[in-house]
């Protein structure tokens, strides 16, 4: 424009829009150069943008330049002297531009960084020699628009190192422009037709009223702008993202979605996913440091790969983790020869992290303290990781961050918790929560499993000849003999002193055996390293084969134990390796001991004392079972096992609250769970007392149902031991023979026709057959119901 033939007023006024342009571009440039080198002062900055003003209303003033014009196609003008001012700044700021970049350049240690900051040096020199052929006198040079060309080869060089190095996030400035234009033409277009329909509807309204409607529709929109703003965002970052977009939405969302997680697997589980998904990237992996050794090992990666889990670790003193730690930003593993930093890394080092296939690694970091590392595969259809792809990715490791350590800690506790703290491996109480766990699970998937009691031999005589430390040392050894000898699913127990306990899930008894033996010879063989033999002596029980309730299992592996002991230890013994019936060892001890019935007694007035309704249900629940359990010509002691638990199959109700069990209405929902927790209960009160112990599967079981709907754990079918099968009989029928206030008694055939109706749902219908042809008062008159309770 400055070069049409015009007159000199309009080459004047292109004249001076060029100084205010040329200084303006000189600012804008300055301004990049101080983010770029990273400079806090913004002084001189300050001073540019007042400068900048001065040299707008000068130049509009005509107080630069006074006149020019065109002659031969060259421009001729005449400045004033504060021209040569403005001149002046403008080449102080290009000098401090050029010095800014020389001292990045020369203070950078990055290799990337230096060649970035080389083509920025090398563009700017360009514009620099390109522009001064304006101030030449030659008319050759004069004439030719070198300046212009110097500043498109600038304009390369600047679009080059955006692309190349990923400055600028274009997709970002493109989503962003078109957003705001889409809102800018949604505002004016809803202004206009606003004010077109406010016209039409009030054609006669004078302008003030028009532009009072105007006003209100314009704080209208001013209300309106922002959803609108959102919702033309969110239609944007859909097309540009796709099918990645919701998995994006997802990360965003991360903190709040993953704020009480406390595990981290489960926070594992619902990040890497999204994570894949939105970056479009082949893996994810999270890695976390060993407590004890600092190591960072792979522990978690999508898509699962145990092989890599297996061999991607990086150990404390690896420069990689010092660079991750130190620079806090993001490592490409296929820079790692650029980086100075990491020539130290072994050529091992190196080929495990190419090996990986892995793009790059992230810190997370807590407090200023590196608590894990991100892993990232390498993007699908080679693509490479655009400015918002790693804004995502600082934002969901920020967020990690403090969820992550929280959940670190909260690991460490629970661990610290549930471990012995001598041979670090679980403890007396976990064992006790891991053997219901496994009963439970096994109630309701029909699982088995197994279990190994071991008992080091002659391990106090150890202890009195080498000391105690010496004794602490064995123990810690045999902790890693035993987490050497099983898979990673099983588990290795302290149960207490010199004795030790493993559970095999989904192992039956022969299988476990091989394992107990191999645990044998490896404490044998890999134990001692003194003068004296290590050996140990183990026992077995498998559920459900060797009993349902815990204290069977662990009875029966408790008593196989003592058996290898009394045979001449250093073996492994089996439950049907016992001179009797297994549950003799147990039983023979119930054997005619007043003592303990007198406490059986003692107990079953308790909970009749409780309730009057009730009174003397537990005795004629018992005397019913016991009616049943020797028509069925039971072993005595399995009879005498039932009238005990006959007797006490209510104790759990001791803990039920007395409005409750006295309430003279039928219960609600909120009301019977206490009631259904009674039998739990009641075997947590007797199972201390050693002459109740085979009492307790009847009492744990006695309301559960032949289809499974009953309670506490819904076996099924012949999965219920057969006593609390006998007793569920006996307990029904004698409650709906009472009278109680909120029901009526039944007869006894209507007791029997409700039995038989409920046979095959609630009780087994082989025992009610026969329960039904042993209650009728004219078969056995003993069971005929006392006048005073006034039942048949």
């Amino acid at each position: 424009m400055l070069h049409l033939d015009a007159p000199p007023e309009q080459t004047l006024f292109w004249h001076n829009l060029l100084n205010i342009a040329l200084f303006t571009a000189i600012l804008m440039y300055y301004q990049f150069i101080h983010v770029y080198t990273n400079r806090k002062n913004n002084l001189f900055l300050i001073i540019g943008y007042i400068t900048l003003a001065l040299d707008i209303f000068f130049n509009l003033n005509g107080q630069l330049v006074t006149s020019a014009y065109i002659e031969d196609n060259i421009v001729y003008h005449t400045t004033t002297p504060l021209f040569y001012y403005i001149f002046t700044f403008a080449l102080l700021f290009i000098g401090v531009i050029i010095y800014h970049l020389v001292h990045k350049y020369r203070q950078s240690t990055d290799p990337a960084e230096r060649n970035r900051t080389l083509y920025l040096v090398l563009g700017w020199v360009i514009v620099v020699l390109s522009s001064y052929t304006n101030l030449s006198d030659n008319p050759r040079i004069y004439g030719l628009p070198l300046d212009h060309v110097g500043n498109f080869i600038n304009a390369g060089i600047i679009v080059y190192a955006i692309t190349q190095y990923r400055l600028i996030d274009i997709k970002l400035i493109a989503r962003k422009t078109l957003t705001y234009v889409l809102l800018f033409f949604s505002m004016i277009t809803i202004y206009a037709g606003a004010l077109f329909v406010a016209t039409r509807i009030f054609p006669a309204e004078e302008m003030s009223t028009i532009i009072l409607m105007a006003t209100l529709i314009v704080l209208i929109l001013a209300m309106t702008a922002r959803p609108l703003r959102t919702l033309i965002e969110k239609r944007i970052d859909r097309l540009f993202y796709q099918e990645t977009y919701e998995s994006r939405l997802a990360l965003m969302g991360f903190s709040r979605k993953m704020g009480n997680i406390l595990n981290l697997e489960e926070l594992a589980k619902s990040l890497l996913p999204d994570l894949a998904k939105s970056l479009n990237v082949n893996k994810t992996a999270l890695l976390f440091p060993d407590a004890a050794s600092g190591e960072f090992s792979l522990q978690y990666v999508y898509p699962g790969d145990d092989q890599l889990k297996t061999h991607f670790k990086l150990a404390s003193d690896n420069p990689v983790i010092a660079w991750l730690d130190k620079n806090n930003a993001q490592l490409y593993l296929n820079k790692l020869d650029t980086l100075p930093e990491l020539k130290g890394l072994w050529q091992i080092e190196k080929e495990q992290l190419q090996k990986s296939e892995m793009g790059l690694l992230y810190p997370i970091k807590s407090r200023d303290k590196l608590i894990g590392i991100i892993g990232l595969g390498n993007k699908k259809r080679g693509g490479i990781y655009s400015t918002g792809d790693l804004d995502l990715l600082i934002s969901v490791a920020n967020q990690a961050g403090i969820i992550i350590e929280n959940a670190q800690l909260y690991t460490q506790a629970t661990i610290r918790a549930n471990t012995d703290e001598l041979t670090r491996l679980y403890n007396h109480r976990h064992f006790h929560e891991r053997i219901e766990q496994e009963i439970a699970r096994g109630s309701r998937f029909g699982n088995t499993f197994s279990l190994i009691l071991l008992d080091l031999d002659l391990f106090k005589v150890y202890n009195d000849v080498y000391g105690h430390l010496a004794g602490d040392q064995l123990l810690r050894r045999l902790g890693k003999i035993l987490e050497n000898s099983i898979r990673s699913i099983d588990m290795a127990f302290r149960y207490g002193g010199e004795e030790f306990a493993i559970m095999l899930p989904g192992t039956k008894i022969e299988d476990a055996y091989h394992v107990a033996e191999r645990i044998r010879k490896n404490v044998e063989t890999k134990s001692s390293f003194r003068d004296m033999p290590i050996t140990a002596s183990l026992g077995l029980a498998n559920w459900p084969n060797d009993g349902i309730m815990k204290e069977e299992i662990i009875a029966k592996a408790d008593a196989a134990l003592y058996h290898s002991k009394e045979t001449g230890r250093n073996r492994t013994s089996l439950p049907a390796e016992l001179n009797s019936n297994p549950t003799q060892v147990i039983n023979s001890e119930l054997e005619a001991r007043p003592k303990a019935m007198s406490i059986i007694y003692a107990l079953a007035a308790t909970v009749d004392a409780k309730d009057h309704y009730t009174y003397g249900h537990s005795r004629k629940v018992s005397e019913y079972a016991v009616a049943l359990a020797e028509i069925l010509k039971l072993p005595e002691e399995k009879v005498e096992n039932i009238r005990a638990a006959g007797l006490l199959h209510d104790i759990g109700k001791i803990g039920v609250p007395d409005h409750i069990l006295t309430k003279p209405s039928a219960l609600d929902d909120e009301e019977w769970e206490p009631i259904k927790t009674h039998p739990e209960l009641g075997v947590e009160i007797l199972k201390r007392i050693i002459d109740l112990v085979n009492c307790l599967p009847a009492i744990l079981h006695h309301h559960e149902h032949f289809d499974g709907s009953g309670y506490p754990f819904g076996l099924k079918g012949e999965n219920i031991p057969l006593e609390a099968r006998i007793l569920s009989i006996a307990d029904a029928y004698d409650a709906v023979t009472s009278p109680r206030p909120y029901r009526t008694q039944l007869h006894t055939e209507q007791a029997i026709a409700e039995l038989k109706r409920c046979a095959g749902s609630q009780f087994d219908p082989a025992l009610v057959d026969i329960f039904c042809r042993v209650i009728k008062p004219e078969d056995n008159p003993q069971l005929e119901a006392s006048p005073e309770t006034g039942t048949d």
